[in-house]
């Protein structure tokens, strides 16, 4: 299958499946287009400032491919994901258009601006978010001096439980070019399972693979994936240990109810909160590739976007046998921003300083804060976001981009939201296969 449409088939796999934090947000992730379309434009081409630096920024409202004259528009802005600081409005002139200023930041992050326009009894708005010195923001949550220990005590124990692995070929997937499995592999401790889609390339010999790690939801996964075709042994995996070939009101089941609001489930001690387990469950199954007589242990790249970005950092950071990672808009990155006055990542911690427990809550996620799995990095990393991405906030995953030594490429398209382009997989397909000395 040429590149073009490999790329195309893993843009639309990602618009459909990317991390979501509700129905609401899903349907955010496919930029559409409004019969009016309101647009707040920076003076800076790049939407980037310097701290203290105005903003001087074009309003304006599109219906039909024209500007609209005479036309109030409404503007507000305040810092990246909290509340407005001001809202007022500024009247289109005869060519369309109208000017308004927006106060520097004060320190490196994000200023929110927002446009609206009513027009015939509908409402029509967009975002901007304006950066001010994003490459010097620093995250708000710090080290614990026993993180690196603790998660090494928790690989160790892992690394008892006996790997039993059952695999299930699947005909109606498979084809000519690839087997399809579906996988359940015994996990961190006895009786707990992960579960996933196995796609291996016919191709003889020993393969470059790839863990493929899931945005948040609760939901089945289906082989082939369109990467083996390129390739690779690709495994794609779910993180909530139940089996990912069921009927969709299994799912729905689980999300009302076992798996509702999971991303909190434990949180007040860091041994039993949701994502030790899930963690774990990524590093056993690099466990499983490297077991594989078919995947070459020494070329495996994590990959995945939001609560998959998160993953993949995490995975790489524990698991030295990652040689290559993937992470667009990662999640759980400076979780204690609002906090501290400003925007935190996904999935929005800590946002209500009244929460019960909140100071031993806060000191666990210090061990599952992306930031710091960023800080003991050291595996090449591509990864890629937009500035308008209001679920995994640009605030929260500059703060991990920023900490992290290891050799790194970031490349943004500023009027994204909770999406890709598909020049964002281009691009991030090609360096994997540079990477791997793949032709």
């Amino acid at each position: 299958m040429p590149m073009q449409n490999i790329v195309k088939n893993i843009s639309r796999f990602f618009f459909a499946a990317v991390a979501a934090t509700s129905v609401s947000v899903i349907s955010a992730q496919v930029p559409s287009r409004q019969f009016i379309t309101v647009v707040a434009e920076p003076d800076h081409a790049d939407w980037t400032y310097h701290t203290g630096e105005t903003a001087h920024i074009t309003a304006y409202a599109i219906k039909e491919n024209a500007r609209m004259a005479n036309t109030e528009i409404t503007y507000s802005y305040g810092p990246d994901k909290l509340d407005a600081v001001k809202t007022a409005s500024v009247t289109t002139d005869s060519e369309g258009m109208a000017h308004f200023d927006v106060p520097g930041a004060k320190s490196p992050g994000f200023i929110n601006v927002r446009v609206k326009m009513d027009y015939e009894g509908n409402s029509y708005s967009s975002m901007t978010n304006i950066a001010f010195d994003p490459y010097s923001i620093e995250p708000t949550t710090t080290m614990p001096a026993d993180f690196e220990k603790f998660w090494n005590d928790a690989m160790a124990e892992a690394a008892k439980v006996e790997m039993i692995t059952t695999e299930r070929r699947n005909p109606d997937e498979s084809n000519a070019k690839v087997d399809v499995y579906y996988v359940k592999i015994q996990s961190y401790k006895e009786g707990t399972f992960v579960y996933g889609v196995l796609t291996v390339p016919k191709k003889p010999g020993r393969k470059p693979a790839i863990l493929r790690l899931p945005g948040a939801a609760v939901r089945s996964f289906k082989g082939p994936h369109e990467l083996a075709n390129e390739g690779f042994v690709v495994l794609e995996i779910g993180v909530h240990g139940i089996p990912v070939d069921q009927p969709k009101d299994y799912y729905r089941k689980l999300e009302k109810g076992a798996l509702a609001n999971y991303t909190s489930q434990g949180i007040d001690n860091r041994d039993t909160y949701y994502y030790k387990r899930a963690i774990l469950g990524c590093v056993r199954a690099i466990d499983y590739l490297c077991s594989r007589d078919d995947v070459d242990s020494s070329r495996i790249a994590t990959y995945g976007g939001s609560q998959g970005g998160m993953l993949s950092i995490m995975t790489a950071a524990l698991d030295k046998r990652v040689s290559a990672l993937f992470a667009y808009f990662p999640a759980f990155c400076d979780v204690t921003g609002y906090h501290y006055g400003r925007g935190g990542g996904w999935p929005h911690l800590f946002r209500n300083p009244k929460e019960a427990n909140l100071k031993a809550r806060m000191e666990v996620s210090r061990y599952y804060d992306t930031v710091n799995f960023a800080r003991i990095l050291r595996t090449p990393g591509f990864y890629a976001w937009g500035f308008n991405d209001h679920v995994c906030c640009p605030t929260s995953t500059f703060s991990a981009y920023n900490v992290i030594t290891a050799p790194k490429q970031l490349h943004v398209a500023r009027d994204t939201g909770h999406w890709l382009y598909p020049w964002q997989t281009d691009m991030a397909v090609a360096w994997l296969k540079s990477q791997f000395g793949m032709k």
